[in-house]
């Protein structure tokens, strides 16, 4: 049975801006990070606007492509895990209140040299974390997975509880469940402006103007300082994701073949066990082109975006020939040190800010979801976000009760 339509034109919603011209929060995005915080703030209650400039679960941003990873083994930092673990439990509450699933726990394995990045990280995360994990030698990686050709240097850690998320479902749902509470979701609405002063905050586009006691900016790739209104340092680059067909693909799933993620000289490459009649997703995580914003971000295949993975596919699949069957162009929106920012933005304390997610948010959408609509609602939040504020960029910021 197909889902009803998300809303039944694109400017519908449940309140009309003219009859209800105040909400308790406005949300600027509905990719994945607004989109969340739409659905957390309606299900405590709030009176939400929801602005997006294009579609639902659009292919234009950052929230795109199908599947993204989802992982508790995180090599990054060791401080976000409390945030997965709330992360886990409440893509399971979006799960329950769509009533299909959105995860597919496949494992993740994580493999590289000893002495990388990677390595090295996820060591420490399991050192100050207690979570179940595998630690494999190279011996123990070739026997496990025959379907990769490991470098004889590559040791790795397989997390059982990793996996993947089919991405544009789970922004449908948060969507979905935000209107179903009774979200006032406006679709292809270009914002011209936003205000903060006399108490409220006022959104002024294309058509309307909307006016709310706190306003939440989850623009991602469109986190820019016009949006956004300070010299956060982010910078949007260009990504690829590929899709590739091959013989025998057909035996290329879980358990055998989980969610991958190779620390490699050319670059980090991941991927994906198939889900489907395009074949096995991959591309590179490292590295991207620099653009000057999300306009101006070119949308065709060059040559050189295959590059990296075709020496993977050369390396970790002698033999085997991949043929390209599909590929997206999406952005990261990165920060100098690969971390998120989530703060009350540094001037205007009724305006909260998600953004830099540096290609690795989209699996904590649900708790900063949460952790936005604390900070619209309340000011303030219990979840451990003090590495992931704004401070670090812009000096103080606004605490709770300033």
């Amino acid at each position: 049975m197909n889902p009803p339509p998300l809303v039944p034109s694109p400017h519908a919603s449940h309140h009309s801006p003219s009859s209800q011209s105040s909400f308790d929060v406005i949300v600027l995005g509905l990719g994945a990070m607004g989109s969340a915080a739409a659905w957390a703030a309606a299900r405590r209650g709030a009176k939400v606007c929801a602005i997006e400039q294009y579609g639902v679960a659009h292919a234009l941003g950052s929230s795109h492509g199908d599947v993204r990873i989802i992982r508790k083994a995180y090599f990054e930092h060791p401080d976000y895990v409390p945030l997965l673990h709330e992360a886990y439990t409440r893509w399971r509450v979006l799960e329950a209140e769509a009533g299909f699933p959105l995860q597919v726990t496949s494992g993740l394995l994580a493999c590289g040299p000893g002495g990388s990045e990677t390595i090295r990280g996820l060591k420490a995360c399991y050192a100050q974390h207690e979570l179940p994990h595998e630690r494999l030698p190279n011996a123990s990686l070739r026997e496990r997975f025959p379907f990769f050709s490991f470098p004889s240097q590559h040791e790795g850690f397989l997390d059982p509880a990793g996996g993947y998320l089919f991405a544009e479902k789970c922004v449908e749902q948060f969507v979905r469940q935000a209107q179903i509470l009774g979200a006032d979701i406006r679709l292809n609405e270009t914002v011209r402006e936003w205000r903060a002063d006399r108490g409220q905050v006022e959104v002024v586009t294309d058509t309307l103007t909307v006016r709310g006691g706190t306003l939440v900016l989850a623009g991602g790739p469109w986190s820019n300082e016009a949006l956004l209104r300070t010299n956060l340092p982010l910078q949007v680059v260009r990504k690829v994701q590929l899709w590739y067909r091959f013989p025998g693909m057909e035996t290329c799933v879980p358990p055998e073949v989980p969610a991958f993620y190779f620390d490699l000289p050319y670059g980090a490459i991941y991927g994906f066990p198939v889900y489907g009649p395009d074949g096995m997703k991959v591309a590179c995580h490292t590295g991207g082109e620099p653009v000057a914003g999300p306009e101006s971000v070119c949308r065709e295949l060059r040559a050189a975006d295959e590059g990296p993975l075709l020496h993977f596919f050369r390396d970790v699949f002698p033999g085997v020939t991949f043929r390209r069957s599909r590929y997206s162009v999406c952005m990261y929106t990165n920060t100098p040190d690969g971390n998120f920012v989530l703060d009350l933005h540094p001037e205007q304390e009724r305006v909260c800010l998600a953004a830099g997610f540096s290609g690795h948010g989209f699996k904590f959408a649900p708790v900063v979801g949460e952790i936005m609509a604390d900070l619209a609602l309340e000011g303030k939040t219990v979840h451990p976000i003090d590495f992931l504020r704004a401070e670090r960029f812009l000096g103080e910021t606004l605490k709770p009760g300033e």
